[in-house]
């Protein structure tokens, strides 16, 4: 799979959370996920487990989805202020970023292994 890449800002209004990247639960794990900084800004990158809002047998809104850090490194993730890569070793259904504040970029590549292009 080509990476999936998202991007937030400059002069975006915050607190402001990017589209959700729909990954491929049967995919193989890991994930490798980086996020790119650029001026002064505080991040926070999500998953979900939830089928979300286009599921044809289980819908959740997408108001009513859990978003989650717990599988991401315990610093730097939540409220980080500066780039940094990991990987992940369980494949979530999504991902998302929010810029929290500040007044640079954040840019988050997600990159899975395994995928069946459509």
């Amino acid at each position: 799979m080509r990476p999936i890449t998202v991007t937030l800002g400059p002069n975006a209004a915050v607190p402001v959370t990017s589209q959700m990247i729909r990954l491929d639960e049967w995919a193989d794990a890991p994930l490798g996920v980086q996020v790119a900084v650029t001026g002064t800004v505080s991040f926070t990158v999500q998953h979900s487990f939830d089928e979300g809002p286009d599921s044809l047998v289980s819908p959740i809104p997408l108001a009513s989805m859990f978003w989650d850090t717990s599988l991401l490194p315990t610093t730097g993730w939540v409220n980080g202020t500066v780039g940094a890569s990991c990987s992940i070793a369980t494949a979530p259904i999504w991902m998302r970023i929010t810029l929290n504040s500040g007044t640079g970029s954040v840019r988050m590549v997600v990159s899975q292994y395994n995928v069946v292009e459509a």
